[in-house]
């Protein structure tokens, strides 16, 4: 199933801005510090829409190479660039994929946990807002991988561990493509597997509201291993072992 999904294709705007901002920023066209132009500004130097725009500056946030401030906009971080951590080139390739998912499993399993543990009823509207946008995409007929992407980030951050937060945003946007892809070639193919995803996501949601947190890791760390098999990446068998 997976081997239709990687077939090779063109870039997203986004990601085109993304290379080209970024590549400006390393040779040094914005000098650490510098404050960015804004959304509208880059919009129409790039000649794309501002949503193209903001999902690129996403991209670049993740990067390390952008910093956001509330109410005054993007500077180009003080060591732009730096990262702790980086995906290579094939991160997208099918067995290094998989090899995502596993850290994804272990990482998203303990932010389930927490968020059992730490979260309050504004956490809970937000995960409840990001599923019900989720259900209306797939009933409009798109993918709804950015909802998706919401959803889980909603719960990293009723963890409390804002570097659960940082590198579950990163992953995400050095990911979406992939996953998005296949998603898609899924719904097509097998319509009936969205329901599934529906129900393995309330799981996850009601584990953490009702507090229980070995329920909330257990049904997130069940939801990414069916969400593995679901991408033709096989299944993980530590989770049969726990």
């Amino acid at each position: 199933m997976f081997d239709d999904d990687t077939v090779e294709r063109a870039p997203r705007l986004s990601e085109v801005v993304a290379r080209r901002l970024g590549a400006a920023i390393r040779t040094g066209d914005f000098a650490p510090g510098q404050k960015l132009p804004t959304e509208k500004e880059l919009a129409e130097r790039y000649d794309v829409s501002r949503m193209v725009v903001r999902e690129a500056m996403s991209r670049l946030r993740s990067e390390g190479l952008i910093d956001s401030r509330q109410g005054l906009g993007a500077f180009v971080a003080a060591e732009p660039g730096k990262a702790l951590f980086r995906l290579d080139e094939a991160a997208e390739a099918h067995g290094n994929l998989r090899h995502v998912f596993q850290l994804r499993i272990a990482v998203e399993g303990t932010a389930a946990r927490l968020a059992a543990i730490n979260s309050d009823a504004c956490n809970h509207e937000e995960m409840r807002s990001a599923l019900l946008l989720l259900k209306e995409a797939i009933a409009s007929g798109r993918d709804g991988t950015g909802d998706d992407s919401n959803f889980h980030l909603a719960i990293a951050r009723a963890s409390g561990n804002p570097y659960i937060l940082r590198f579950l945003a990163f992953l995400g946007a050095n990911l979406r493509e992939a996953i998005a892809q296949a998603r898609s070639n899924t719904a097509a193919r097998l319509p009936e597997r969205v329901m599934l995803v529906e129900a393995e996501h309330e799981a996850v949601l009601a584990a953490i509201v009702e507090g229980d947190a070995p329920g909330a890791e257990q049904a997130m760390r069940q939801h990414l291993c069916s969400a593995m098999e679901r991408l033709g990446l096989g299944s993980f068998s530590a989770l049969e072992q726990r």
